[in-house]
């Protein structure tokens, strides 16, 4: 019997294999960009170890493209028939059930899967990671919080990893509104796990969400030497800190981060392009003239019309399309995710309630009709977090659609959409000099039962 550096049985053809694999989980959790390679010395090492190829088959679903879905579909396989020859425990079993859920469409499924699990192992931190992931593809906040809330009893100091355990509940703290807990547990994660990206990361979006940009700015340079040693995700940072930047008025920094980090290498990974075309957006937003930036986005963008894996990232390509002037590319790109919709699955079910809704609204905004991606994106934007992505990510579609309120004319709801982010959010600069153009505007683009009705929609 052979076990991991927390105590669980591995099915494995030797305790070297093991060793490898431990490596990899503890690379994976630090969003490190030697994952594959420690992962592949351990398949190097044992080519059936089961809990190795359902790793690899979850890593690349998370990719959502359908050109990496084969790579996934053949680790499922190579799995069962390992199982097959060599017998699984338990939690090798469900993992790869779990993974066999997703792979045919039902990642709902998965996630109450990967969740069960946790009741049984705690201290398995790969499924800590992999449950949270997988819970922020899908907008899960209360049960990302739930799920690391109900395993840390099992965790302290003296257990390998225990940290990026930490960053993980900070995170799920910070989408879920509870700040000073969030920024707590998230700097002593960090103290803990100084290569914990997550949690710096998670740190970070409690400084934006809290509006202290500066402190903001502050801490991610303070590891920024850590989290570089990251995968795509250094990218990722590095958008924060130009979000922060974005606050305090330095555009021109912004476009030095966008230039020289966060799109200096032109990836199509759908997290990257989020990135990019968010910020564009977000600066064209403030009268920045971004040049034949959008030209970049827009091609990776339309490249994607295949894909349809996550209706964030759709929004994303679909702006950037928009963006470019497109027309056609765009009604094609939501003429395909129309076709998505229409088959089973939970994310069958995200594009039809919450994907289509925004992308047909995005798709008026873009092309002028203000009051028509009002009347689109209202009924949805409360739970527009299914989604996914988190609430600062999310944010460029509460930006469009406030502005799209007032462009419109319908100033009575673009009130109360500042007044309830300026609850959230307080003294928000954004919102505040959006309130300070409209405050004594009269209702010019939607009669006032309308406004009313708008205003209802949103309570």
């Amino acid at each position: 019997m052979l076990f991991d550096c927390r105590g669980h049985e591995v099915t494995a053809l030797n305790q070297n294999a093991v060793d490898h694999f431990d490596n990899t989980v503890s690379l994976f959790l630090a969003h490190s960009k030697k994952t594959p390679e420690a992962l592949g010395r351990t398949l190097d090492t044992d080519p059936q170890m089961v809990i190795a190829l359902v790793s690899k088959g979850f890593f690349y679903k998370m990719l959502a493209k359908v050109t990496t879905d084969p790579v996934a579909l053949e680790a499922l396989f190579k799995a069962k028939l390992s199982v097959r020859e060599r017998g699984a425990n338990h939690r090798e079993r469900e993992l790869l059930q779990a993974l066999d859920d997703w792979c045919y469409g039902e990642l709902d499924k998965a996630i109450t899967r990967l969740d069960n699990l946790l009741d049984v192992y705690p201290l398995d931190a790969l499924i800590v990671k992999l449950t949270h992931a997988c819970q922020f593809l899908r907008g899960k906040s209360l049960e990302m919080r739930a799920s690391t809330s109900k395993v840390l009893s099992a965790w302290n100091e003296g257990v390998r990893d225990y940290g990026f355990v930490l960053g993980c509940h900070s995170f799920g703290l910070e989408e879920t509104g509870s700040y000073t807990e969030a920024e707590k547990v998230g700097k002593y994660g960090v103290e803990l796990a100084p290569n914990d990206a997550w949690g710096t990361h998670a740190v970070g979006h409690v400084l934006e969400m809290s509006n202290r940009p500066s402190e903001g700015l502050e801490w991610l340079s303070q590891y920024q030497d850590q989290w570089e040693q990251c995968n795509n995700f250094s990218y990722h940072m590095h958008w924060h800190k130009a979000l922060f930047h974005l606050e305090l008025g330095q555009k021109d920094e912004v476009l030095k981060l966008y230039d020289s980090y966060i799109r200096k290498d032109h990836t199509d990974d759908f997290r990257d392009i989020s990135n990019g075309v968010s910020l564009l957006y977000r600066l064209e937003l403030e009268g920045v003239n971004v040049g034949s930036r959008w030209e970049e986005m827009a091609t990776l963008s339309a490249n994607h019309v295949n894909d349809h894996s996550l209706a964030f990232a759709d929004a994303h390509y679909l702006l950037a399309i928009l963006s470019s002037g497109n027309r056609n590319a765009a009604d094609a790109f939501i003429d395909t995710m129309q076709q998505k919709s229409m088959g089973e699955g939970t994310s069958q079910q995200v594009f039809r309630d919450f994907g289509m809704p925004l992308a047909k609204a995005i798709r008026a905004c873009k092309t002028g009709d203000d009051d028509k991606c009002v009347d689109l994106l209202l009924p949805v934007f409360d739970n527009l977090q299914q989604i996914g992505g988190s609430h600062a990510q999310r944010d460029v579609f509460h930006r469009l659609l406030i502005d799209a309120t007032i462009r419109s004319g319908r100033h009575s709801t673009a009130k109360n959409l500042l007044n309830r982010r300026l609850e959230a959010r307080p003294d928000n600069m954004w919102a505040l000099k959006r309130m300070e153009k409209i405050s004594h505007i009269p209702e010019t683009g939607a009669s006032e039962n309308n406004a009313l009705n708008d205003m209802e929609m949103t309570a």
